[in-house]
């Protein structure tokens, strides 16, 4: 009887320690749900699905489509000066690859700017009026502003550059600068001019 009745004392001693501790669990475990419901997506998103989600749409946008342009494109090479006039400079630029009387025109074109990279463009300031290509020769008529004219190494190193740009392309033959339709001797009292200027 006293074996039993121990027993039955220690079976219920452990029977509310149970339910202490299972109370307790219960009560922490509402705690975190009431109070951690709000704080529980955060911990989701840091660590499941949705920062994954951004990574993936980060490597979805790739500069594959820009590489069909570039394949159309022809590199070219374009000849400046530095600012003492005193050599010449080179710099790579992409130009459509069209014919080539358009090709011959877009190289004038980049001909004209200035690079940003200390070289200066001796044509940015004269007036491209016409630029034909027939049989080999470009023939290039400009006109020449007052704020466009030079001295004789500036003149120089403008026929230069426009003699390197051009003869690049194994098409051009020759050269053939006008000044307003006429074929002068030189564009500035300078350099004389050949009509055309050849390889």
């Amino acid at each position: 009887m006293h074996k039993t009745g121990h027993a039955l004392r220690v079976l219920i001693a452990s029977f509310v320690v149970i339910a202490a501790l299972s109370g307790c669990g219960a009560q922490e475990k509402t705690n975190v749900d009431t109070q951690g419901g709000v704080g529980a997506s955060p911990t989701a998103e840091s660590t499941g699905g949705p920062t994954s989600e951004p990574e993936e749409s980060g490597n979805e946008p790739s500069p594959v489509p820009s590489s069909p342009a570039s394949s159309d494109g022809l590199e070219i090479t374009i000849y400046a000066t530095d600012a003492e006039l005193e050599k010449t400079l080179e710099r790579k630029v992409a130009i459509p690859n069209a014919g080539e009387a358009d090709i011959v025109k877009s190289a004038l074109a980049e001909l004209q700017k200035d690079a940003g990279d200390g070289s200066v463009s001796l044509w940015k300031d004269v007036h491209i009026l016409a630029v034909t290509l027939k049989d080999g020769i470009v023939t290039v008529d400009i006109h020449i502003p007052d704020e466009a004219r030079l001295g004789a190494p500036g003149e120089l190193q403008m026929v230069e550059t426009l003699k390197s740009t051009l003869f690049q392309f194994s098409f051009v033959e020759g050269i053939d600068i006008l000044v307003v339709g006429e074929a002068v001797e030189s564009m500035m009292g300078h350099v004389e001019l050949d009509h055309p200027i050849v390889r």
